[in-house]
């Protein structure tokens, strides 16, 4: 769980670094078409990020690159797709890129409460799923500064997405496409490093 972020705990304009890992998760899939519903439900998740900070008083902004796994836990299916097996059980991984932006409680302290709301993109592959999704996430953190230089952080973050797969042609010329709606929810920690 050990994790490297640098920032500097004193000073405004604080330029960071963040890794972190997140040992505790949960993801969640529909895939939907008219009356078609497949429902997808994974466990045992992981993910490690790499994370970009800026902090200006108590504004911040972070942008973050994320790589996550998790292993198939169940399903339920209601329906009969004609364009991808649904009895799929394979495990699911995906990487995702989201900027986000937020309020710092208690900024510029040994101890700080940050907060953030950001949008991102992410591929999802595994199973039924080999698509690009938009999320909208939210993050809270709690920092830790032990130096200048170094802190340590902890937090949770959820994010649900959208996105859609190809159902093929449909008695037209017309394509149909399901839609892809796509929860997770993680706990993270990490370590923090100063670019100031």
């Amino acid at each position: 769980m050990a994790i490297f972020i640098c920032a500097n705990a004193q000073n405004d304009g604080i330029k960071s670094i963040n890794i972190g890992f997140a040992p505790v998760g949960y993801i969640h899939e529909n895939i939907r078409l008219g009356g078609e519903k497949y429902r997808y439900d994974y466990k045992s998740y992981y993910n490690i990020n790499l994370g970009y900070e800026k902090q200006l008083g108590g504004v911040v902004s972070l942008t973050e690159i994320k790589y996550a796994a998790a292993k198939f836990d169940k399903y339920d299916l209601k329906g009969v797709s004609a364009y991808f097996n649904p009895l799929q059980q394979e495990d699911i991984y995906s990487v995702s890129v989201t900027a986000y932006a937020g309020k710092t409680i208690n900024p510029n302290k040994r101890i700080q409460f940050p907060v953030y709301i950001g949008i991102g993109g992410e591929y999802i592959n595994g199973g039924p799923f080999h698509n690009i999704i938009f999320d909208l996430a939210a993050k809270a953190r709690v920092k830790f500064y032990v130096s200048n230089k170094i802190g340590i952080f902890a937090g949770g973050t959820g994010r649900i997405g959208w996105g859609s797969k190809s159902a093929g042609k449909s008695s037209g010329s017309k394509k149909d496409y399901y839609t892809i709606q796509n929860s997770q929810w993680s706990v993270d920690a990490g370590l923090i490093f100063s670019l100031n």
